[in-house]
């Protein structure tokens, strides 16, 4: 993953999980609910609008036909979910607490797919494994809350948790793209020629 995005991304979710820290009293899984809802339609309207429409130089679009098909499916799949959590938004009220806990988990699996594959050629502490761990206990924790009447419990301690996971990501770009820069700087070791079969024979006849 590049080191920009890798930063964006951990920038973006550091900023989500103090906001949910600060507002936990004001947070609540209806309103949680009608962001996403809201949310889901915005984002599916922006992909129609923006990434969809968009156009090249000479007027093509920037996307083949089966891309442009799975995204109008895409994009109508997100709208159709965010009328529904508005419109039937008690239903969806007591699914709050297990959507953070996946939110959460695949957080871990990010990290973990990080430490593994993604930071290449650089290899990050093991310590660091602690984080995907530590992510992999709060979505259990969040599991274990009664639905509904734990909202403050389950908004700490996502907030916590996303601030967490946006904190070491920093640290973790820092630390590969550190590790990057000593590998550009290192000298490489000259390349051995190896003697072709006619050089050696002529060498003999000599």
């Amino acid at each position: 993953m590049k080191g920009r995005n890798l930063i964006l991304m951990a920038t973006a979710t550091l900023a989500v999980g103090i906001l949910m820290i600060i507002f936990r009293n004001a947070l609540a899984s209806y309103s949680v609910v009608i962001g996403c809802g809201i949310l889901f339609i915005l984002a599916g309207v922006a992909n129609v609008t923006v990434f969809l429409g968009s156009r090249d130089k000479n007027g093509h679009a920037r996307i083949g036909a089966v891309g442009t098909a799975i995204g109008w499916l895409a994009s109508a799949a997100a709208v159709v979910l965010g009328v529904v959590m508005v419109l039937f938004r008690t239903v969806f009220e007591t699914m709050v607490g297990y959507m953070f806990a996946v939110l959460l988990l695949f957080g871990a699996l990010f990290q973990f797919c990080l430490l593994l594959f993604g930071s290449k050629p650089v290899k990050l502490s093991s310590w660091f494994f602690l984080v995907p761990m530590a992510l992999c206990g709060a979505a259990v924790y969040i599991f274990m809350q009664q639905p509904g009447r734990s909202d403050y419990t389950i908004m700490l301690t996502t907030g916590i948790s996303l601030a967490f996971f946006g904190l070491m990501t920093l640290v973790e770009a820092a630390s590969i793209s550190a590790g990057n820069r000593t590998l550009r700087k290192a000298p490489t070791a000259p390349a051995v020629e190896e003697h072709k079969p006619e050089v050696a024979a002529e060498e003999k006849t000599e």
